[in-house]
Formats: C-alpha cells, structure tokens, sequence
C-alpha cells in the first residue's frame, strides 16, 4: 500500500510539472525554459537534499509512530499462550499489552500501578521482587526489551512477567512457625520457697508447679520435662513462641500465684534458643539466654536468635542466694590460678570509681599475701579516685603499682593473669588490648549481664545480688588459704567500694555486705577516714544544687536534669545530684546527665518500680535495678535528654 501511493503521487506531479511549462512557453519562452529548468532540478536534486536533511527526523518521526501502541502491534505480539500474567510497558510504566491472566489479575488497569511503581525502582534490572495483589503473592520481574520494525527503527520497552507465589509463600511460613525452639527453665528462688513451706506441703507445691508447667505447655501444643527439682526443660514451636511474645510471657506469671499457705512466691527464669532449624545449635543459645538471664538477676525470660537478644519481664530486684560454699569454691580456683601465674595485672572499668580502685587494692593485696608481683591498669586517674591516688603516692609501698596500658602491655607474657573487676564488658575495661592479648582471664562483677561480656574467661564470678565487687574480693580475701593482712589503706578502699554503691548502706545492702564491712573493720578500716574519700568541694556542691534545682519531670514521676560541667568532677556530682533526687516527694527515678570534653555521662537511679537498667540499656549502658547509667559520645547534653526520653517512652511501652 505504501509503494502504490508514492508512485501515484510521482505521476501526479509529473503531470503538473509538463503544464506548467506548455503555460510558461505560450506566455514567454524564456519563462517556459526558466520553468523547465526547475523542473529538472527538482527532479534531480530534490531526492539528494531529502536524503541529506530530512533522514534524522524520519527516523524520529518512524520512532514515534513505533512506540504507538497500533506500530508496536504490528511489530510485537504477546504469547497468549502464557500461563503465566505476562504485559508490555512503556518506558514510563504505563501497561500497553497484556495477556487474560494478567487480566485476571488486574481487572482494571489502574490497579497495577503500585506494583509496578515498586519493580520500576529495580531499575527494570531484572530483579525478582515479592508483590502483594490483594490476597496472594507474586515473584514479579520487570526487564528491559529492545523491538524493531520492518524500517529497523528501535524502540525500547518493558516486560513484566509475574508467578504466583501464594503457596510457596505460605509453606514457608508454616514451615518457620513449626521450627523447633528450645527452652530452659530454672525456679530462682526453689530453695527459699522450700524453706518457708511446712515439709509436709513440699509435695503439694511441687504438684501445683508441674501441674501449672504441663497446663502451659499443653496450651503451646510443646512438651516439658523435668529435668532436677527446679529445673525443667521446654520444646515447643516457634510460633507458639510467638504468640507467648505477644503476651509478654505472661501465663509464666501465674506461676507466681501459686500459694500453699503464706510462703514466698516462686520465681523463674527461662532461656530461649532459636537455632535456625538445629537442634543442638537451639540447645546452646538456651543455655546462653538462661546464663545472661541468671547474670541479670533472674526472673525474667530471654531469647537468642542468632546474635539477637531478646528480653521479657527483669521488674523485681535481684534474686538473693546464699553463696557462703560457692564463694569458698571460687577462693581457692582464684587462689590456684594466682599462684600459677608469673605475675598479675589487675585492673576495672574506665572512668574508674571507688568500687573498682578498692576492688584492685583488694586483689594487690592477695597477690601480695602469696608473694606475686601484681599492677594495678590505670590509663586516667578519674576525680572520683583521685583523693585515694594520693593516699597511695604518699606511701612508699605502693610506688609503680599503677601503670598505664603501654606500659601493662610490656609486661603481659603468656603466664601473666589478667583479672577484670567492676565490669565483665569488654567495651568498658581499662585497656581492651590487654584483654585481647591476655592468655587467662578473671573476672569478678555484681553490674546485671550485658550482651557483649568477657566470654573468655577462665574464672568468672558474677554475682547480681551483691553491693559491690569490693564485697565480693572481700568474700575471697576471707577465704583464701593463705591469710591475707590488709593495710589501712586497702582496708579503706574496700570499704569506700562497698559504701560508694551501697549509698551509705542504703542500697542493694544484704547480710553479707555488712558482714563484709565488720570484716574490713576488724582489719584496720576507719570509717572516718572513708567518709574524707567523698568530700565536695565548694564548687562541686553548687552544682549538685543547680541540677537538683533545674530538674524537669517527665511522665510527672521522672526527673531529668544536667549538671554544670565547670566544676572538677562533674560526673561523680551528677550521680549524687540524680542520688539527692530521689529525696524529692513523688519522683520514682531520676535521670542526670554531664558532659566532660566529647562524652556525656549519664546517672540514673530509682526505688525498683521503674527498671533505670533496662532505660539505660537502650542508650548502651547498664548497671542494676535501681543504679544504672550509660556514657553517649559526639553528643549534646539537650540530645542526650532528648534520647532519654525517647528511651524512657520505649521502656514504658514494652511494660504496658
């Protein structure tokens, strides 16, 4: 049809042309040889001119009638065979063809526009991606397509191919929520609850407890077994799991309920470990979870997939146990390893404080009882330790104890033991290169379990129910083999570790720490001469007042404030004003922040209705129940408020 009509308009144009010049020759015939002429050149010439200047907007020209829906028809046609949805885009995604079970899919074409939107950002690559149509799931692709017609013009489009994954979809849901989890659970406080009932109830409890177990696990569709009379193992499905994480643990509460007349409340703790369909991978992540659940002060649930964990309940304090036997055990493992050793490197946290300074006299103090040459790892002496340091300058026998990381670093062989006090984190101690380096480690704690502790250790004794570390080296200095004599000065330091987190014996204060301060008492300690170790200057009082002064309540319970960073030792003023805040009618925890040089310092501290260690977790910190705190870098004093509230709104919604 095309080449029919261009030969009917070439004699068309002839025809007129031989007129024109028989016109022009009647008239003049210079005119009609003057009409000739051009006619000729038009004739010849004109196709060379065309062909020159006129290719390039054909060719466009061909382009946009190719990319014409009609064109592109003709050039292109979709297998309507395709059992599959299958269309034609535009490069602007806009559907020009498609086969009935896309149709089917879309049945108006607008409702293809979302999909479509999210595959365009895969760049039309390729790239399967998960689509939702109402309620199936598609794998849908969207690839580049290059056609040409007849003239060889090309012209670019997009093809979506889609697969219905619906089926797919949901086995592999199923499958998921049917992988085996384990878990671990463990009566925190058996003993005391045994102790409180009539022996002749003991059976009664005991049946009640499993009773309450099998009911639970009966409603989860799992399986539990007793392992030990407070130890019970736990199979069931991941999405019964679930559906307990929903409920925030809850039906392990009713647990609590249990009376056989006016006894203690049973408490448990419980591990939970995902293994990513293994078994044995499911059991140790239990055992992990049940180890940092225990590490935290028990009475609580925890989850471990993966590197992920996962916390439920942690609202009551510590769980107090009686460790006289069990801190004998860790004496004489201490003392072995120390005798073993070629010399010992002691040392705490960062920004050390009473606590972790009197915990490292303490353990000089046994090296020395055993002939060992031990250093204290000190890179700064922090103002809260300062006045102690000064103590030990004046005194001869203590010149070179404290050195610094290089220094320690030079001194680590293979026979060096390292022991870690006041922190079992890796990210707070001292000098982590020591640790790193170091062939055997200890560690000694009372600071609740965080994710990322010394794993490596060769002894550790951490124990959440107790007021201090310096309590704990006091314990072990009590029962070493060989009798330790403490100077006045450890004596001091032991007894400012322990005063320092007991808030003068007001706090997380139990049996043993006073027995621990009548023993440190015997041995020489002043308390006194304890109480100079806390004195404030001027400067430092006035700021602890303004901080009190300026606090703001958040949620009407909770105070927020910052202390003054001009003064010498802001961060030790902060915690006492968050102390002294706690002093006000009404205020349930208090939250003070300090900023020295990059890093703001951040106190926390409550009564044990609110959980400031669970707040301060989600700023990277840590610590207990009731006294926690946490350290922001590169941050102002307004964000860190700002993060604290955000922190605080967290907490609150995972209690509700």
């Amino acid at each position: 049809m095309k080449q029919n009509h261009d030969g009917g308009s070439r004699i068309l144009d002839a025809a007129v042309a031989v007129i024109v010049v028989i016109l022009g020759l009647i008239v003049d015939v210079r005119i009609g040889v003057g009409v000739l002429a051009g006619v000729l050149v038009g004739v010849f010439v004109r196709p060379v001119l065309k062909e020159m200047f006129s290719t390039g907007s054909e060719v466009s020209q061909q382009e946009n009638r190719f990319l014409d829906t009609s064109i592109l028809r003709e050039n292109f046609s979709i297998p309507q065979n395709l059992p599959i949805p299958y269309a034609v885009l535009d490069v602007r995604g806009r559907v020009m063809m498609y086969n009935e079970p896309f149709a089917a899919v879309f049945p108006h074409g607008e409702d293809a526009k979302p999909v479509i939107d999210q595959l365009l950002k895969t760049s039309g690559a390729g790239e399967p991606c998960l689509v939702t149509v109402g309620e199936k799931r598609f794998t849908a692709a969207l690839n580049h397509c290059d056609v040409l017609d007849q003239s060889g013009a090309v012209g670019a489009v997009l093809t979506l191919i889609m697969v219905d994954s619906t089926r797919t979809c949901q086995l592999e849901k199923q499958l998921e929520e049917q992988e085996t989890v384990v878990g671990m659970i463990l009566l925190d406080n058996y003993d005391d609850v045994v102790d409180s009932v009539d022996e002749d109830r003991l059976p009664v409890l005991s049946a009640l407890i499993d009773r309450k177990f099998n009911q639970l696990a009966a409603a989860a569709d799992g399986v539990i077994k007793k392992l030990e009379k407070d130890r019970y193992i736990f199979l069931l499905s991941k999405g019964s799991l679930e559906r307990f994480q929903e409920k925030k643990f809850e039906p392990f509460n009713e647990i609590k309920e249990i009376s056989v007349g006016q006894q203690i409340p049973v408490t448990l703790s419980m591990g939970i470990g995902l293994g990513g369909g293994s078994l044995e991978a499911a059991m140790q992540n239990a055992k992990a979870a049940m180890d940092l659940a225990l590490g935290r002060g028990g009475d609580q649930v925890l989850i471990k997939d993966g590197e992920k964990y996962l916390f439920f309940g942690g609202k009551s304090g510590e769980i107090h146990r009686n460790a006289r036997i069990r801190a004998r055990v860790k004496a004489d493992a201490l003392f072995e390893l120390m005798r073993d050793a070629s010399d010992i490197l002691v040392m705490g946290h960062k920004q050390a404080d009473l606590d972790s300074l009197g915990s490292c006299m303490g353990v000089y103090a046994m090296a020395k009882s055993i002939g060992k040459k031990c250093n204290i790892v000190m890179d700064k002496v922090s103002v809260g330790v300062k006045r102690l340091c000064d103590q030990m300058a004046q005194n001869e026998k203590y010149n070179g104890l404290i050195v610094n990381g290089a220094e320690a670093m030079r001194l680590l062989n293979d026979k060096t033991l390292v022991i870690v006090v006041d922190t079992h984190r890796e990210s707070m101690v001292d000098s982590r290169q020591i640790v790193m380096a170091a062939k055997k480690i200890v560690v000694f704690d009372h600071h609740r379990k965080s994710t990322d502790f010394i794993d490596q250790a060769v002894l550790i004794y951490h124990e959440p129910y107790a007021s201090s570390t310096a309590e704990l080296i006091t314990e072990m200095i009590q029962h070493m083999d060989k009798k330790v004599k403490l100077t006045s000065i450890e004596a001091d330091a032991l007894l400012a570790g322990i005063t320092v987190d007991t808030k003068n014996f007001c706090v997380k204060t139990g049996a043993m720490t006073f027995e621990a301060a009548a023993f440190l008492r015997r041995n020489g300690a002043d308390s006194i001469r304890v109480r100079l170790l806390f004195q404030n200057d001027m400067d430092a009082y006035k700021a602890k007042a303004t901080a009190v002064r300026d606090a703001e309540l958040f949620r009407g319970n909770m105070a927020i404030s910052v202390c003054p960073s001009e003064v010498e030792n802001s961060s030790l003023t902060a915690a006492q004003a968050a102390d002294d805040l706690m002093n006000v009618t009404g205020i349930q925890a208090s939250f003070v922040c300090c900023k020295v040089e990059n890093m703001v310092y951040i106190s926390a501290r409550s009564f044990g209705d609110i959980n400031v260690q669970r707040i301060m977790e989600k700023l990277g910190g840590g610590g207990h129940l009731t006294v926690a705190g946490a350290q922001l870098s590169d941050c102002t004093t307004e964000e860190a408020k700002e993060k604290i509230r955000t922190a605080i709104e967290e907490y609150l919604e995972e209690e509700a």
